[in-house]
């Protein structure tokens, strides 16, 4: 009875807090205990509600395969499976974390991810460490378009955690979130507990700073918006405050398919200037002086 009652406020609780699109809706069930969460949670909600597992072909993904279906099963949605290649070597992380995007990319529905405010926290201290912008400090967005939202990221991992064991969800812990060799785990299972040592409100210290960043970030992306296109006409970038500039530069690189680095960036500034007539990007791509124009080729 008394898991019952706690059952029933963690769903008042956190049901007020997530923000669900409309359906309906796809979840993203990785076989834990967040994604099972979301699961429970939309369901609850009365939403039209079906998964998707994304197999990634690594050495623990038929144990997450297996908790993903028994989830599905407990909850009684149906669950399809997409088998994606991850090629092995540096960066496994973040090649599973492609290939399961494109896989969810490639869907026509809308798909819900299980991320919490720890995955923001979590990406917020990863952005710092490699070095980062005022967009790498609002941590994790909620719409990665066109199709894919984060609809918990005001709720905690422990609130996910809490409801997928009270309600009794077969989830199973990922053992490669034990993977030291991993940058995220390192940061979650290593800084953050230091961190928590000097302030043990660290999570919702870094939970403000990132929403500040986001407010900041969507700011300057419409101060930026109407000078966005094809080309960027030099003059006008000139003109422009140093931020709004960097981030016109910053939508260019994004919208031709290249990462906008801090070092691309400045590139682009150099050519921009006068510094120089071309700079190299990535892959072949470059930046170049077309008289009063800046063009991406």
């Amino acid at each position: 009875m008394a898991a019952t009652r706690r059952l029933t406020q963690l769903l008042a609780s956190t049901s007020s807090r997530i923000d669900l699109p409309a359906g309906p809706l796809v979840v993203a069930l990785s076989g834990g205990a967040d994604s099972a969460a979301l699961a429970y949670l939309a369901f609850h909600l009365g939403e039209k509600v079906t998964a998707v597992h994304v197999d990634h072909g690594l050495p623990d993904s038929p144990k997450m395969s297996v908790a993903a279906a028994a989830v599905a099963d407990a909850l009684d949605v149906s669950l399809t499976t997409i088998r994606v290649d991850v090629k092995r070597g540096p960066s496994l992380e973040e090649k599973a974390r492609d290939a399961r995007y494109n896989a969810l990319h490639s869907l026509d529905a809308t798909v819900l991810t299980g991320h919490t405010r720890d995955d923001g926290v979590e990406t917020v201290l990863m952005n710092l460490i490699r070095g980062t912008g005022v967009r790498g400090l609002g941590g994790i967005p909620a719409h990665r378009p066109p199709n894919v939202y984060r609809p918990m990221l005001d709720v905690t991992r422990d609130e996910t955690r809490e409801i997928a064991t009270l309600a009794q969800l077969p989830f199973v812990d990922d053992p490669m979130n034990q993977d030291l060799s991993l940058t995220r785990n390192r940061v979650r299972l290593e800084l953050l507990p230091r961190m928590r040592e000097i302030n043990p409100q660290v999570v919702e210290s870094l939970d403000r700073l990132s929403r500040v960043a986001r407010a900041e970030t969507e700011l300057l992306d419409e101060l930026a918006a109407p000078h966005l296109g094809p080309v960027i006409p030099i003059s006008v970038l000139m003109t422009l405050p140093m931020p709004v500039a960097e981030r016109v530069m910053h939508h260019a690189l994004e919208a031709h398919g290249v990462g906008a680095t801090a070092d691309r960036i400045a590139r682009m500034w150099q050519v921009a200037t006068g510094k120089s007539d071309r700079q190299d990007l990535a892959e072949g791509r470059r930046v170049i002086r077309d008289g009063a124009l800046l063009i991406i080729e």
